[in-house]
């Protein structure tokens, strides 16, 4: 073997080596495709099949050209607070009234029916039978079996004497309801809205009573709470605990920097629309509790960052939504 053929002979391995990378990335395939392949191949099945081709494989790119240039017509920033402003004022009606009606109430199962006692009268009852015009009637169990005490026979002095005839009553009649009366209605021209009909009578009036305030009005009266939104921002609380949902590092870094000197109040809120939400003392105090507990919680971390403890005032309500953090007292 010549030197130039033992050189040749030493680049083949070589070159093996440096082509061996480029067909396997030509498969699209890497180390962990290979091995989910061959123990999908193990497994057998229809996960060892190939997968189906994405719908759209084969079709012309989009143009980008057909893609909306205009923004849609959003409504304005002023309506969207507004309507914010709403449906806040909504929800915290719903959680007042909640709470005003309390926990709802358990319902006993009911009483198992209990066998009614056989008694004598019972027995007699259920021997009684009715019979039809013309058919004998049938004797009675004292004519059948007779007590032992009673003779079989008994003489006419001794024999009872018969009732009179009852003479079956006739039915009430029964009451009758009024006459319905039709009015005809009037075919309504096209083009028009159909009239009203007539307003609902007025309120009947009773002598020594006065009626509501609102016996006149179409809608239910509110109840006067307040349903605005508490100012500050918001660390929310999973339900029923103290524990922080999510992350809130965020607003601590931002409560912190826009603090400067200032005192920072700190007002955590009890029940957040659980069933057993009540204005009752006991339940108060339950919520209370647990939003000191939940103020206590970011008062701590506050403090972590560099707020002192004499600048932190705790403050708690029943109803309400995680905890408040305001600037100022």
């Amino acid at each position: 073997m010549t030197a130039a053929t033992r050189r040749t002979a030493g680049k083949i391995p070589f070159l093996l080596l440096m082509t061996a990378p480029l067909l396997t990335a030509c498969q699209h395939r890497d180390m962990t495709d290979t091995v989910t392949g061959w123990w999908h191949g193990f497994e057998g099945g229809e996960i060892a099949k190939l997968r189906a081709p994405p719908p759209g494989e084969n079709l012309p790119y989009p143009h980008v050209g057909r893609t909306p240039t205009q923004a849609p017509n959003l409504p304005t920033p002023e309506a969207r607070l507004s309507l914010t402003t709403r449906l806040e004022a909504q929800r915290n009606l719903a959680q007042r009234e909640s709470a005003a009606q309390g926990a709802l109430p358990t319902i006993p199962p009911p009483p198992k029916p209990t066998p009614a006692a056989v008694t004598t009268a019972n027995a007699e009852q259920s021997g009684m039978t009715m019979t039809t015009v013309g058919q004998p009637e049938p004797e009675s169990p004292s004519a059948i079996n007779p007590a032992p005490d009673t003779p079989a026979t008994a003489s006419p002095a001794q024999a009872p004497a018969k009732k009179p005839p009852v003479q079956a009553q006739s039915p009430a009649p029964e009451a009758e309801l009024p006459p319905v009366v039709a009015k005809s209605i009037p075919p309504t021209p096209p083009g028009q809205f159909p009239k009203i009909g007539d307003l609902p009578p007025p309120p009947p009036q009773f002598p020594g009573f006065d009626l509501p305030r609102d016996a006149m009005l179409s809608g239910p009266v509110q109840p006067d709470i307040d349903t605005s939104t508490p100012e500050g921002t918001l660390i929310r609380f999973q339900p029923a605990t103290d524990h922080v949902m999510g992350n809130p590092q965020g607003d601590y870094q931002h409560i912190v920097s826009q603090r400067g000197n200032r005192p920072l109040t700190i007002r955590g809120f009890g029940a957040f629309m659980s069933a057993d939400a009540a204005l009752a003392p006991a339940d108060q105090n339950r919520e209370i509790a647990l939003g000191l507990l939940r103020a206590r919680v970011v008062a701590r971390a506050l403090i972590e960052r560099g707020v002192p403890a004499s600048a932190i005032i705790l403050k708690a309500e029943a109803i309400g939504d995680g905890v408040r953090v305001t600037t100022g007292g």
